[in-house]
């Protein structure tokens, strides 16, 4: 962050969340230097636009699966290293198939021991019909130890993620491996997240088809930023690894909040003509569906914010947590004012309730200034 972080604080503060979230840049950002995290803020996180941080940046040249994962060239997987490291492990493998084009069936998921995967995946007559994909490699390793990668300063702030491990559920960072041809679907990222995706090794075919449509080839040492709301589908190019990770934070929050509102909206329309015979607890099983369909409801939310929040307010006094906490009083705001959230949940069973948590943050903010 460059000396001017005060001035985008001040301004993202000025700045209306709750209107034009749907506003998008439809070209793709290539940066070949590393800009300041200032200039990521302003060309893609308030512009909700794509962005290639290419190899010549640098920001994989110091991982140790690089190392460690691949042959003495770097150019491909070193398969029997990594049977070595995880050949014990249970994994999750997707059969790719022309015939299949919906996004996330159960019906070609699978799993296995990950050297009965890489046997498949080294085999040049299966090599593209079997894909290892949200695998929780760290989550799976010992925590105790140090990442196998480093998260770039540009996708630190990932409240998602952040919260998951705080409370030792299954986290969304992920490990990918294929073959040449290996796919994944048209779709949108969970809850409408962000995503960014490091290329080991291989290539991928990227192509955005909504809003906007672009095409590009990512390359070996290729990060790529996928803004919130970005319908995609993904090819791999030769034997290909890579680490993704979905998240949110305070830039896109409000778009995972107006996600599950419609998401929840639908859900209303499709069970309207049981509202008769279930009018006392309409709104919780909406709810209900809406966590299981999503992974997230407004209750669940809410206990995001709320330990994101008290996560912050134990931290040093800096302009990202002042804004985080900004951001969370804001929606929290919003949520107060949406009868759904009203109806939906007791908030005698939240830990603490939400007027309780905001008087908190504005104590907080107020303490700040003096």
């Amino acid at each position: 962050m460059n000396n001017n972080k005060t001035d985008i604080y001040n301004e993202l503060i000025l700045k209306d969340w709750t209107t034009n979230i749907n506003d998008n840049e439809n070209s793709l950002v290539q940066y070949n230097e590393l800009p300041t995290y200032e200039t990521f803020i302003r060309e893609c996180l308030l512009k909700n636009r794509p962005a290639l941080f290419t190899a010549k940046c640098g920001l994989m040249n110091q991982w140790s699966c690089i190392t460690e994962w691949l042959n003495k060239d770097r150019t491909e997987p070193d398969f029997d290293r990594l049977i070595n490291l995880y050949g014990h492990m249970t994994v999750p493998v997707t059969k790719c198939s022309l015939n299949i084009t919906e996004y996330n069936t159960d019906e070609n998921k699978l799993t296995m021991r990950f050297d009965e995967f890489v046997n498949l995946w080294r085999n040049n007559e299966t090599a593209s019909e079997y894909y290892c994909k949200d695998w929780h490699l760290q989550k799976m390793s010992d925590e105790t130890k140090s990442l196998f990668y480093t998260i770039p300063i540009y996708f630190q702030s990932d409240w998602l993620n952040e919260k998951c491990l705080a409370e030792n559920e299954d986290d969304f960072r992920f490990v990918y491996m294929g073959g040449n041809g290996t796919n994944t679907p048209v779709h949108m990222d969970v809850l409408g997240t962000y995503s960014w995706s490091a290329n080991i090794c291989g290539q991928k075919r990227w192509r955005f088809s909504k809003p906007y449509s672009i095409e590009f080839i990512q390359q070996p040492g290729d990060i790529l930023f996928v803004p919130s709301e970005w319908y995609h589908d993904v090819t791999n190019i030769g034997y290909t690894i890579s680490i993704n990770h979905n998240w949110f934070n305070a830039f896109n929050i409000f778009r995972i909040w107006k996600h599950l509102c419609l998401i929840l909206d639908d859900i209303e329309h499709r069970i309207e003509d049981c509202r008769s015979i279930m009018s006392d607890t309409w709104y919780e099983h909406c709810q209900l569906i809406l966590q299981a369909n999503e992974g997230m409801n407004f209750p669940s939310l809410y206990k995001l914010l709320y330990i994101i929040a008290q996560r912050r307010l134990k931290e040093n006094n800096n302009e990202q947590t002042k804004f985080d906490l900004w951001m969370i009083d804001k929606l929290i705001q919003n949520m107060l004012h949406t009868t759904a959230f009203l109806h939906a949940c007791d908030f005698d069973t939240f830990p603490q309730r939400p007027k309780a948590l905001l008087k908190q943050i504005h104590s907080f903010i107020e303490k700040q200034k003096q």
